[in-house]
């Protein structure tokens, strides 16, 4: 097949082809012929298919006639031609070549005699090679050229120039090349039929908006696109550029009355749930009334998490109860995740409302419809913020036994410290030995709280394996080896293993690597091994290395009531009242303020009392070890 049977523009269009027989000659030769021979030969090589030898010529030729603008020797069809054989062997390269030469030709005088119908057909032709070839803006110039009004592009030409200048902005915006893309789509609007108005029309606005520069001209393009196609499936998504250009140029009438047209109009598009959601962070009052009235009438069933998180602060705000309980309700059964929920937690204003949206999440009328993470998130919520009572109440509507699964691991922990902070270690008990027994949890946290309330109240030998269940857990850190050291020591006093309880705290005492307050209650606690053995000297000297340990430590308030105590106990009665009145004069907005006071009261003469007698318990309150 030759050359010109190849491709669209043929050699025929060029004139009559020679007869003259194909010069193979050397380049001696072909420099002694005259450029309308040369011309004559290239046309031969086409109609023969010698393609690299009509390419070798046509390009020594065409560097001669760039040399000769008024040479009246029109080379455009030729280079076209090669360039389409090119295109169709596959090789773009050349192809690019011999038609960016075909383009350039187009502008010499001698084209002028082409008839306008070809000119328009090699521009063509060449601005879809450049597209394809990734020379955006050449071929946006090409097409310019080709859509000019003198250009004479034929009505049935002309879709096609928009569809490959739609081709170059599309491409265009997606390399951000934003000057080529404006360009192209403004072209395609200029000239577009009904069907390609749109896509040319929002390119173009699209290219404005993107530049960041001509804002206020980028929201004029959109109310353009909206006003002239309202029913566009792109419709919404303009609206929500638009609005957000008018926000930027500070004309904020014209963007909420957009919103309202937005969501009155589009109320389910993406568009609308992501103006809603761009409200999630800001105050409910920065939320135009007519947004907070169109959220609070719409389909609550259809609404995302975000767009519900955002309709329960309108609710909230506005005091709509009947609203809040469908809209929280909703967002229990969809928020699949947590985080939306332990959002608004944090975004709402109101403490109270906070405490409404977590206490209905803990304690549902209907558990089973509400998703686990979004209970969980309302469990963290109430332990950050130290919610005790309230996560207390919320275990009593459920129970390790029974089977329910919206409650989490993490849900089970927090009732269980709650309880614990709430002084109901019993209850406590059962749930941290659920969670370790039952759901396997093994880490250090869990099993030191689950030891803490075994040793307190559980049996000696479960509380022993709980014990060293901590301690293998603490692993080689040695905090954690210190708080695992306090438990075996409280469970060594509890068998009346004094001197094994006073080496575990000891260690404590003496580790570097544990905090003032631990070690200083380490310290008071070997006092109280001391006092229960009524070794009441040893006692005094351990309640008295308290001080020196952590001076500003709750363990020194308390030391200082053992060693009155102590001393009573030795009959030192000015010694106790020593110890009682520095407790009362230094702290006496502690929890043993008025314990010292009653027991120095108890040492007065006139009041007929008598001192406690030796061997009696110590009155000090039972504290716990807190993690």
């Amino acid at each position: 097949m030759g050359i010109a049977q190849q491709g669209s523009i043929s050699a025929a269009t060029a004139g009559d082809t020679l007869s003259t027989p194909v010069d193979k000659t050397g380049d001696a030769e072909s420099s002694q012929r005259a450029p309308q021979q040369e011309y004559a030969l290239i046309q031969q090589h086409i109609a023969a298919g010698d393609l690299a030898d009509a390419a070798e010529m046509a390009r020594k030729l065409d560097q001669l006639l760039a040399k000769q603008p008024a040479s009246d020797i029109d080379l455009t069809l030729p280079l076209a031609q090669i360039g389409r054989a090119f295109q169709n062997a596959g090789d773009t390269t050349r192809a690019t070549e011999f038609f960016t030469r075909a383009n350039s030709a187009l502008q010499r005088p001698a084209s002028k005699t082409l008839p306008p119908a070809t000119v328009v057909l090699v521009r063509l032709a060449a601005a879809s090679l450049f597209v394809h070839a990734g020379q955006l803006d050449v071929a946006t110039e090409t097409l310019q050229n080709a859509l000019a009004a003198e250009s004479g592009i034929t009505a049935e030409q002309t879709p096609l120039a928009v569809d490959l200048c739609l081709r170059i902005g599309r491409d265009s915006l997606t390399k951000r090349d934003l000057t080529t893309a404006e360009t192209a789509y403004s072209l395609a609007a200029e000239n577009a039929d009904l069907v390609q108005k749109p896509t040319a029309m929002l390119g173009a606005a699209w290219a404005v908006a993107m530049s960041g520069q001509r804002t206020e001209e980028a929201a004029d393009r959109m109310i353009a696109f909206l006003k002239a196609f309202p029913q566009h499936q792109d419709a919404a998504r303009a609206a929500q550029a638009g609005i957000a250009c008018l926000k930027q140029v500070g004309r904020d009438e014209e963007a909420e009355a957009m919103i309202s047209e937005l969501f009155n109009r589009w109320p389910d598009s993406d568009a609308a749930r992501d103006v809603l959601n761009q409200f999630g962070a800001v105050e409910i009052d920065e939320i135009p009334e007519r947004l907070r009235k169109l959220v609070l009438q719409r389909d609550f069933n259809q609404l995302t998490p975000a767009m519900t998180a955002i309709a329960i602060r309108i609710a909230a705000a506005q005091g709509d109860s009947h609203a809040w309980d469908r809209l929280v309700t909703r967002l229990g059964q969809i928020d699949q995740t947590g985080q939306t929920t332990a959002d608004l937690l944090s975004q709402l204003p109101v403490a109270a409302d906070a405490e409404r949206l977590a206490m209905f999440m803990l304690s549902p009328p209907n558990p089973l419809t509400i998703q686990a993470k979004s209970r969980e998130s309302a469990c963290r919520w109430a332990g950050r913020n130290e919610r005790w009572s309230m996560l207390a109440l919320a275990s009593q509507s459920t129970s390790p036994a029974q089977n329910d699964p919206t409650r989490t691991i993490t849900m089970e922990r927090l009732f269980a410290e709650a309880l614990m902070q709430t002084g109901r270690r019993t209850e406590a008990h059962s749930w941290w030995c659920h969670v370790v027994d039952e759901l396997a949890a093994d880490d250090f946290a869990t099993l030191l709280r689950c030891a803490e309330t075994e040793v307190s109240i559980g049996e000696v030998d479960r509380a022993t394996r709980r014990v060293d269940a901590a301690t293998k857990a603490a692993g080689d850190d040695r905090y954690r080896a210190a708080l695992v050291a306090m438990l075996s020591a409280e469970l060594g006093i509890r068998r009346l293993r004094f001197d094994e309880a006073r080496s575990d705290l000891e260690s404590v005492v003496r580790s570097s690597q544990v905090d003032a307050s631990l070690r200083g209650r380490a310290q008071w606690m070997i006092g109280e091994t001391y006092y229960l053995q009524q070794k009441y000297v040893e006692a005094i000297e351990a309640y008295r290395g308290v001080a020196g340990i952590d001076p500003e430590g709750t363990w020194v308030v308390a030391s200082l009531v053992q060693a009155g105590k102590s001393f009573e106990q030795l009959g030192r009665t000015r010694d106790a009242a020593v110890c009682y009145s520095t407790l009362v004069s230094r702290h006496g907005d502690s929890e043993f303020a008025v314990l010292a006071s009653r027991r120095l009261a108890a040492l007065s003469p006139s009041d007929g009392t008598t001192p406690t007698k030796p061997g009696s318990p110590s009155n000090t309150p039972n504290k716990t070890l807190r993690r």
